[in-house]
């Protein structure tokens, strides 16, 4: 029988997924928050992104990155203008794809 993997060990490997996800998800958002005055589509894509991001960087113990997906979220449900969510969608992108590095997530 093999023994059980500590739990903070198997947090640690999922962090560090979730962290690499983020960032490529963060490069997306950067190409998306470039077309969504035109683009259904990418309003649609950058809210799934945001909601999916305000939960799991919860649960990772990063909470400026899940109040900001929170946010971008109900901006885009609220109707905020379509630069105003470009905005926080950039403001977001940026922020992900430093996660890893000396800042503070």
């Amino acid at each position: 029988m093999t023994e059980p993997v500590p739990f903070e060990i198997t947090m640690a490997a999922l962090r560090e997924h979730f962290t690499t996800r983020a960032r490529s998800e963060g490069e997306e958002l950067k190409l998306l928050a470039g077309t969504v005055v035109v683009d259904e589509t990418a309003l649609n894509r950058i809210r799934r992104i945001a909601h999916r991001l305000a939960g799991a960087a919860a649960i990772f113990g990063m909470p400026a990155v899940s109040t900001e997906a929170a946010d971008l979220e109900e901006a885009i449900v609220d109707g905020a203008p379509e630069n105003d969510i470009a905005s926080q969608s950039t403001l977001l992108a940026d922020r992900l794809t430093n996660l890893g590095s000396c800042q503070p997530a």
